[in-house]
């Protein structure tokens, strides 16, 4: 689980789950990364640019070639730059630039 990726926290209903509380529904599922309290409320512009720019962080570093994200429209907005519906599933071929080779010809 990575916290980077909730709703846009802009109003109660947005708030999330404290960790604890997950972590007995889900016990399967790996929250080490997630603190107790993960949203913050309020949240404002500023904030979940830095979480999308937190999440791209993360996302480089991952060894994975291929992976499943599974989000909220409002920060895959901010994610991607790109209008999400709802259960909407997008493929999206994401190259860092420190994982691309260069070609001699």
């Amino acid at each position: 689980a990575c916290h980077f990726i909730t709703e846009y926290s802009d109003a109660p209903c947005n708030y999330g789950t404290r960790k604890s509380h997950l972590m007995n529904s889900w016990p399967q599922v790996d929250f080490s990364m997630v603190p107790e309290v993960w949203w913050m409320e309020n949240e404002d512009d500023v904030n979940i640019s830095r979480r999308a720019k937190q999440f791209r962080d993360w996302l480089f570093m991952q060894p994975e070639k291929n992976l499943a994200v599974v989000s909220h429209a409002g920060f895959l907005h901010e994610l991607l730059q790109e209008h999400f519906r709802n259960c909407e599933l997008k493929r999206i071929n994401w190259i860092h630039r420190s994982r691309k080779q260069v070609r001699k010809h």
